[in-house]
């Protein structure tokens, strides 16, 4: 932490001197010089993690990884079932004012998806043993647990989403019975 505040502040010295930072482009350096108090102060009060993700442009040096992960996996909060109701699920993954899964990710047989994150087009195939509804819990939980710096929300570290909407999603792509699961993806900008 003190080396994420002394890199801060000798950012802050660098650019108040006008100097080069070898942390930035200056390009980059131009914009951050002419932003305005309000962005420095948005940069420089960020939580930790967004603040080693944007020291380090979001590839975070191999000796930082093992903390990084563990802090990312300590914020992640259990709902009574990893399972919830995929009917539901479905509802808050193709909805553009809750999730928005769908503008990310193909897969959905609702909506024409994405190509940011990858492909969830059968993956309800992987099966529904503990393992694979943890994983895809706290994959949408905190993505950072496992993906550290990715644009991938954070669902429920954020409080975006619920513990148990987390869990109705992950029914939605786990269970057979899901029309996740049942349905082709949907093309052609539906």
């Amino acid at each position: 932490m003190h080396r994420i505040v002394l890199a801060l502040l000798g950012f802050s010295l660098l650019l108040a001197l006008g100097q080069s930072s070898s942390l930035f482009t200056p390009e980059e350096q131009k914009l951050l010089q002419t932003a305005g108090k309000e962005f420095y102060t948005a940069l420089a009060e960020q939580p930790k993690d967004q603040a080693l993700c944007s020291l380090y442009k979001n590839k975070l040096p191999a000796d930082q990884l093992p903390g990084f992960l563990q802090e990312q996996r300590a914020k992640i909060k259990y709902p009574a079932k990893l399972m919830g109701d995929w009917k539901r699920g479905g509802a808050i993954f193709n909805d553009m004012a809750k999730a928005n899964c769908f503008s990310c990710h193909y897969g959905s047989p609702v909506h024409w998806g994405g190509n940011v994150g990858p492909s969830l087009e059968k993956y309800g195939q992987r099966g529904q043993s503990e393992a694979i509804q943890r994983y895809t819990y706290e994959v949408i939980y905190n993505p950072w647990a496992y993906f550290p710096c990715t644009v991938m929300y954070r669902f429920g570290v954020h409080g975006l989403l619920t513990p148990e909407e987390i869990a109705d999603v992950v029914a939605y792509l786990l269970d057979p019975a899901s029309d996740f699961n049942t349905k082709p993806a949907a093309t052609g900008g539906q």
